[in-house]
Parts: structure tokens; sequence; C-alpha cells
């Protein structure tokens, strides 16, 4: 470790905070790099060379001006090595007794900032592979530097898991939650991914679903990692364009997912859905073939649910029939109309993408 001019002035800082006598920090050359004497900054202290030669603390009584002044001088070790000098300015008798306490906390505060900055990079680390990580999509076999990696960060990289993206549309994600097997990367202030293989997590984080304002896409489990990533961003993409929050998992869009990516010849459904879309009459014939979609066909459960009698949904199919040329009442047909309806939606509603949203 070498002891570096911010980290010791900060540590400076701190020390006289409860000392009331100036302290120095010097290099393991003897220079003063930290002191609550600006004015001293990058001067040889003869003191800290005596020190650095003899291995231990050792008393100043005589004034050397800028080159040191009465008081004590305390050599830093880091793993038996050591990486500079903290010393007291003052009087030896007074300064003594706060020697020792001077000597342990600097220390302490050292190996802290190191340990706190061992963890930084490996958390920066862990950031880096996880992001080339979920970016796999292929045989994992044919990316050996990443299994290599993976084995030294110990990550299974076999293990079939999920993906879980979370994102808010329009305020940024609270502090996440996560099981110590679980692995997460933040893409954007909106957007968090989140690898696990746990039930409980999926639980957890399937609750911080907010109907138009926070979506959760789960992929299906797996170690193409890359792939999951991509069903868990679709599902929350079509959760959005149908506004459906009850999309989380991707097998709840699994088959619209394939429908367009299958590019079916359904321009002249989304053409007349189109049409449709321009008027509020228009609107409501397009409500009104979801609603009946989504209660199988059953007239009396879609007029509950559009509040409207039973013949004015006859006299809305019958509309249907006669814009669309095709049946409502008919299964085929039916198909037909949910068909265009997806295709029209997908295409009306492009949020591009979801990270950057």
């Amino acid at each position: 470790m070498k002891l570096k001019p911010e980290l010791a002035q900060s540590i400076v800082d701190q020390m006289m905070k409860k000392i009331p006598y100036n302290i120095n920090m010097m290099d393991q050359n003897g220079y003063i790099i930290a002191s609550g004497d600006k004015s001293r900054l990058n001067t040889l202290h003869v003191g800290a060379l005596d020190a650095i030669k003899q291995r231990k603390t050792l008393t100043m009584s005589n004034d050397h001006g800028s080159h040191g002044l009465p008081g004590v001088n305390m050599p830093l070790f880091f793993e038996k090595k050591i990486i500079g000098v903290v010393g007291i300015t003052g009087d030896p008798e007074k300064v003594l007794p706060l020697a020792s306490l001077l000597e342990v906390a600097t220390e302490l505060l050292l190996n802290q900032s190191q340990v706190d900055k061992f963890k930084k990079e490996q958390h920066e680390r862990l950031n880096r592979f996880i992001y080339r990580w979920v970016q796999v999509d292929d045989n994992l076999e044919s990316h050996t530097d990443l299994i290599l990696e993976a084995n030294q960060l110990k990550i299974n990289v076999n293990l079939a898991r999920y993906v879980v993206v979370i994102h808010s549309i329009d305020k940024p994600l609270p502090v996440l939650y996560q099981d110590a097997d679980d692995y997460s990367l933040s893409l954007s202030a909106n957007t968090s991914l989140i690898l696990t293989h746990q039930a409980s997590s999926l639980e957890r984080l399937k609750k911080l679903v907010v109907p138009g304002k926070i979506f959760v896409g789960i992929s299906q489990p797996t170690n193409l990692i890359g792939q999951g990533t991509k069903q868990a961003f679709k599902t929350i993409e079509l959760a959005r364009t149908f506004s459906n929050p009850n999309y989380i998992h991707y097998t709840d869009i699994a088959f619209i997912d394939k429908l367009i990516a299958g590019q079916l010849p359904l321009s002249r459904l989304t053409t007349k859905f189109s049409e449709l879309d321009k008027t509020e009459s228009g609107d409501e014939l397009i409500q009104t073939i979801i609603a009946y979609i989504q209660h199988n066909g059953n007239i009396v459960q879609t007029s509950k649910y559009l509040h409207i009698h039973r013949n004015t949904l006859n006299y809305r199919l019958t509309k249907i029939n006669d814009f669309f040329t095709l049946n409502p009442h008919n299964i085929k047909d039916l198909f037909q109309l949910y068909l265009g309806y997806i295709y029209f939606t997908y295409e009306q509603n492009d949020f591009g993408p979801i990270e950057n949203s």
C-alpha cells in the first residue's frame, strides 16, 4: 500500500478534531504529504527520517525549522512494511501520552481505507462481469475467458437463473434488497437487473409492480443469461404496449412475442384498426373487441364488463362484422381480429429502449 496525500490529509483532518495539536503525515521518504499546517507540505521532516531508519517511535526535542519541530514521530506499518510516518507537533512530554492512541487510530483508518478500496474494486469487477454475462446468449463453452473469471469470482454460470428487470417510468428506483445468492446490475436510475434462482426473490420483486408506473419482467429460468435478459425486457415492453400490469413473466407474453416476431401479413387489418382509432365511436368498437376476447366471447360477461345492455353489445358486434368483414361470433374470424389488434397496438406504441426511457 502506498500512502496517498488525499487519504493522508483526510486522516489528519479527522484526527485533529480530537487532538489539540498539529499533526503531520510523511511518506516513506520522510516528506510531509499532509498537515494541519499547510505551509509545511512537501518539506522534508528529519524526525520522520530517523523514525523510518530505526523503525520505532521517536521523540524530537530540537527545533529544525522547516525540517521538523519538537514532537513525536511514529512509523506507520502496513503488512510489516513502513509506508509513512505520523507525527504530533508539541512538547514531547505532553504529546507522548497521545502517541500510541494516534498511531493505533491512524493504522485502523488506513486498514479500513484499504478494505473499502478492495470492496469497491471487487464490486466494480463483479459489475463488469455481470455486464458481459447478461450479453451472452449462445453456448457458454465458447466464452472461456468469462468462465475463467466466473470461477475466480466463485459464480456458477451453469446454474439456471431467472433474469428480473425492474423499470420505473418517471421516478428513480429505490434501493433494491437482494438475497445473498442474487446478483444485481444497475442499468440506469430507472432500470435495474437482478439474477436469481430463488422463488422467494421472485415473489418479493413481483410485489414492486405499480400499474402504469413500475414494471417487472421475469424471464424463463436459463443459464443463457443474454436470452433471459431479452425475455425480461420484452415482457416489460409488451406490458407497457398493452397497458397490462399482469404481464410479469415472459410466459405471459411469449405467444404474443412469437406472433409479432413472425411478421404475419396483417397490414389490411392494422390499417382498418388505424381507421377506427381516429374516432371516438371507432375506439369504442376497438375496446369492445378487446373486452369480447378477454371474456371468451361470452355476451353476458362482456356486457357487464362494458356496462352496456346485451343488445347494445350485439349491435356493436354487427358493426365490427360489417367494418372488418370478420364475424366475431366465428372463432376463426375472432382470432384474426385478435391478431390484427396485437399488431396494430404494437405498431402504435413504440417506447424505444426501456433502459433509456
